[in-house]
């Protein structure tokens, strides 16, 4: 059954909830492709909806959101590039397998593939990784409704910061552990 209200976050923790899936003998690590990913003992992952284009509906307030999704995946063998594509390749083909004409349970659209690209830099290739994006594209409706709870969210995420002064004027800092999220165990 649908939940009754799809966001960006929603379809990105969806998605690598059913890669990163435990109880199947394919899954990946979770990973932040902005920090070091030359940790790798089996496939890395990151997901993002990356931008959306919305079209207003009638007078009901309800805007369909027609969002743009990439899924990196991050490959590493330190033997060799034709041991990284040997991995990378049929994964990118799993990948879409799982995910083209999947809602995720949510309401919304099922996931439609678009392209996939190597994004390998030269700082990856140093560190024996190979880099893959794949992405997709979704629609929803964005409803009124949602307003109210998406405040209490970003109220509630809001709270974890800190400020300089009293009257919250200057720049907010938050504290993140990046361990806890990297360092995660190996299953």
């Amino acid at each position: 059954m649908p939940v009754a209200v799809t966001n960006d976050y929603v379809i990105e923790k969806a998605i690598k909830d059913l890669l990163r899936d435990n109880n199947t003998p394919m899954n990946f690590k979770a990973i932040d492709v902005s920090h070091n990913i030359s940790a790798l003992s089996r496939p890395g992952l990151a997901c993002a909806v990356v931008s959306g284009e919305y079209t207003a509906m009638d007078n009901s307030g309800e805007v369909e959101e027609k969002a743009k999704i990439v899924v990196s995946l991050v490959f590493k063998n330190v033997a060799n590039e034709e041991e990284r594509r040997k991995l990378a390749h049929p994964a990118v083909r799993y990948v879409i397998g799982k995910l083209h004409k999947n809602n995720l349970g949510l309401d919304m659209e099922p996931l439609t593939v678009g392209n996939w690209r190597e994004v390998t830099t030269a700082e990856h290739v140093a560190v024996a990784c190979m880099v893959i994006e794949i992405e997709f594209t979704t629609q929803f409706t964005v409803v009124p409704e949602a307003a109210e709870e998406n405040y209490r969210e970003l109220l509630s995420i809001c709270s974890t910061f800190k400020s300089e002064t009293p009257d919250n004027e200057t720049l907010a800092e938050s504290e993140v552990i990046f361990n806890e999220v990297n360092n995660e165990p190996e299953q």
